[in-house]
């Protein structure tokens, strides 16, 4: 269960991580000074709530999420509106597993709902879909290294 957690908890960080942004912006915010993806991000000394601070600025979380005072993530109108029929991180995740044990011609309406709904979430920039599980790509891993998931990112910039 505490495996499933942190796999549910991690699948969100993924369309905060590297929302999916176009050559000119990523071009635009190295030559700002700023790295295009976490792979480039320089974690060395920083603490916490600096690299969340980061991931919640550079990564597209804005456009979704709004930070509250209660401690959680808000929603913007563009987060409003794709979170219609959402059914959450774990059932997410859960359905995405369901797949890999029939062929996409198998799939059932809500299961192609689902993988696309992986995909646009952007929860494929850190979690990988292969025939047997769901894996890290490299910027997954390196999030799980600096031992930030979406829920751990809200947490430090809500204290």
């Amino acid at each position: 269960m505490i495996g499933l957690s942190f796999l549910v908890a991690f699948t969100v960080v993924a369309g905060v991580l590297y929302w999916p942004r176009g050559a000119e912006q990523r071009s635009l915010s190295i030559q700002a000074g700023q790295s295009a993806s976490l792979l480039e991000y320089d974690a060395e000394g920083k603490i916490g709530g600096e690299i969340a601070r980061w991931i919640y600025d550079n990564h597209g979380c804005v456009e979704c999420h709004t930070l509250t005072q209660s401690g959680l993530f808000g929603l913007t109108p563009q987060g409003e509106m794709m979170a219609v029929d959402f059914q959450g991180c774990p059932g997410l995740l859960t359905s995405v597993w369901e797949t890999l044990t029939t062929t996409h011609e198998e799939w059932t309406p809500k299961q192609r709902q689902v993988r696309e709904e992986f995909v646009r979430f952007g929860c494929t920039v850190c979690h990988q879909v292969g025939p047997t599980g769901v894996g890290l790509t490299e910027i997954g891993a390196r999030a799980s290294l600096l031992h930030m998931s979406c829920s751990e990112v809200d947490a430090i910039l809500n204290q």
